[in-house]
C-alpha cells in the first residue's frame, strides 16, 4: 500500500519550510484551524503540514512510500495508537480514523513512489521525485 511518510527532502528550498519529525515515520494531516485557514503563511503551519504518527512533530514534505503486506486495518491501528498515546479522544477530531485513513490512501494513491509532496490545505503538489528508496525516508 502507498503511505505518506515523513521526510526532510527539499526542507529549505520554501521559506516557511520546517520538519520536526522523523524521517520515515507515517503522517496524517489533522484540519487546519481558522488562523491558518485565514493565511496559509502565517504563524500555525497546520494547513500546510503533516503530523507524524510517532513523534507528533510536523513536516512540510512527505514522500510517497510502499509498504509490503501494510494494509488498511494497519493504517487504522496506527493512527488510532498514535491518537490514544497522544491523549486525543473521538471529540477532539472532526472524523473518524477510517475516514481519516480513507484520505490518507486518497491522498498518496496518485502519486509515483518516491514522490515528495508538500501540502496547502487539501491539495498535495509535487516537490521532487526521489527514486524508489529515496534519503532521509
Amino acid at each position: 500500500m502507498k503511505v505518506l511518510v515523513a521526510t526532510r527532502a527539499t526542507q529549505g528550498t520554501r521559506a516557511r519550510d520546517f520538519s520536526s519529525c522523523i524521517s520515515g515515520e507515517l503522517v496524517w494531516v489533522i484540519d487546519p484551524c481558522p488562523v491558518s485557514l485565514r493565511n496559509l503563511n502565517g504563524p500555525c503551519g497546520c494547513g500546510r503540514s503533516f503530523t507524524g504518527m510517532s513523534s507528533d512533530g510536523s513536516t512540510t514534505t512527505a514522500v510517497v512510500r510502499e509498504i509490503a503486506d501494510f494494509t488498511r486495518t494497519d493504517y487504522e491501528n496506527a493512527l488510532t495508537s498514535s491518537l490514544e498515546a497522544k491523549g486525543w479522544c473521538a471529540c477532539c477530531y472532526s472524523r473518524t480514523v477510517p475516514e481519516f485513513v480513507g484520505d490518507l490512501i486518497a491522498m498518496a494513491e496518485p502519486w509515483p513512489i518516491g514522490a515528495v509532496v508538500g501540502r496547502r490545505l487539501d491539495v498535495l503538489s509535487l516537490r521532487a521525485q526521489l527514486g524508489p528508496v529515496g534519503p532521509e525516508g
